[in-house]
């Protein structure tokens, strides 16, 4: 599932329509094609909101739905979490149509504008949108809408105090069904270290492990070049992406 924008190293889009910052560009997802309102640094200059722009994690975790698609079989409730444009999320209710598909955000102007992507490309039976700060009215969020076989994450934690709430409301909202997870892919950044996921993860009660993903016959797509076997041509950025499959613990 390629998620190609042009303001992203070594993708493809293209723009269509330009209105306060942000432009109109093409999300390419399998044979998909998701429309979103994307900022585009190089004309606009240094984001201010993060959720405003197409990180190269969220290609990630859509490329890995993608070419590995037991991960939604069987799926009947999937969230996502900060959210930013929804392309991981409205990719996954592409792909798994018969799923139930939630996208939430801490941030009101974001909330907005995913529910303009939703608007954009869904005709009917769209996405649910809503606002979700971590850690916060979770019970009656769960009473609302329930649990979720499946939750999604794409470079969330922008900090070690926000590693807690994630993973608090992870363990909250993900059901108890042996095959439910979360799945979370990330940047690795001084302020992530191991021993950090290692001790929160403990704190809250969840089991994780980590996703090789960069030996995946379509690892390739992530590289700045059209050589797949330039391996050392990994931008800094994209080389340190991880992913993590969170779960509960079968006792719990």
């Amino acid at each position: 599932m390629a998620a190609a924008v042009d303001s992203a190293p070594g993708a493809l889009g293209q723009e269509n329509i330009s209105k306060d910052g942000l432009t109109w560009v093409d999300v390419k997802v399998g044979t998909q094609l998701i429309k979103v309102l994307n900022w585009d640094e190089i004309k606009q200059g240094v984001i201010t909101l993060s959720g405003q722009r197409l990180w190269p994690a969220a290609k990630l975790l859509a490329l890995l739905m993608h070419y590995n698609p037991d991960i939604l079989e069987g799926a009947k409730n999937v969230l996502e979490l900060g959210a930013g444009l929804g392309v991981v999320g409205i990719a996954a209710a592409k792909m798994a149509e018969r799923a139930k598909v939630m996208i939430t955000d801490g941030e009101d102007s974001v909330v907005d504008l995913c529910r303009e992507h939703l608007r954009r490309n869904f005709q009917k039976d769209q996405p649910q949108c809503e606002k979700l700060f971590w850690g916060e009215g979770l019970e009656e969020f769960k009473k609302k809408h329930g649990t979720f076989d499946l939750i999604l994450g794409s470079d969330v934690v922008e900090g070690e105090d926000s590693l807690p709430p994630f993973l608090s409301t992870v363990k909250e909202l993900l059901n108890s069904s042996p095959t439910a997870m979360c799945l979370q892919t990330y940047v690795e950044r001084p302020y992530l270290p191991d021993n950090l996921i290692e001790r929160t993860a403990e704190a809250c009660g969840l089991s994780y492990t980590y996703i090789e993903w960069e030996n995946q016959p379509w690892a390739h797509q992530m590289v700045q070049t059209k050589d797949p076997s330039r391996w050392d041509r990994f931008s800094p950025l994209w080389a340190k992406i991880r992913i993590i499959a969170w779960m509960k613990p079968l006792s719990s």
